[in-house]
């Protein structure tokens, strides 16, 4: 599978999952919506370093985020105000995943900006 076909994937993936998390805040389920919005981050994220021709992709979250960092936003490659939001989102993400608290309404309205501000950065740099 070529690499250009692969990031389209990607891009299908991310929207998906910006869908469910849509879905899941409109009947109030934050915590999936936030999780959900992070998940679109991420596949962005993935496709924008497919897209430069990086596929030594890490898998950790931790990982992904410090090579998106390192080659993309630290040499221009990506907004850094964006790429700041998109931290505080996966700091956000650890908080819904594991934390015995809910994430509030607010924080999943937050995420879900953040996801589509992604998306259509994304859409615009690979394009």
């Amino acid at each position: 599978m070529s690499f250009i076909r692969e990031v389209q994937i990607l891009l299908v993936k991310a929207e998906r999952k910006l869908e469910h998390a849509q879905r899941a805040y409109n009947v109030g389920d934050y915590d999936s919506a936030l999780g959900d919005s992070y998940r679109c981050v991420e596949l962005c994220i993935r496709a924008l370093l497919l897209s430069h021709g990086i596929i030594k992709i890490p898998k950790t979250h931790g990982g992904i985020l410090q090579l998106f960092s390192k080659e993309l936003v630290l040499k221009g490659g990506f907004p850094r105000e964006l790429a700041k939001e998109i931290g505080l989102l996966a700091s956000q993400r650890a908080k819904a995943d594991y934390s015995p608290l809910f994430v509030d309404e607010e924080e999943a309205t937050n995420a879900l900006e953040i996801a589509s501000k992604t998306l259509e950065t994304t859409k615009k740099i690979i394009r």
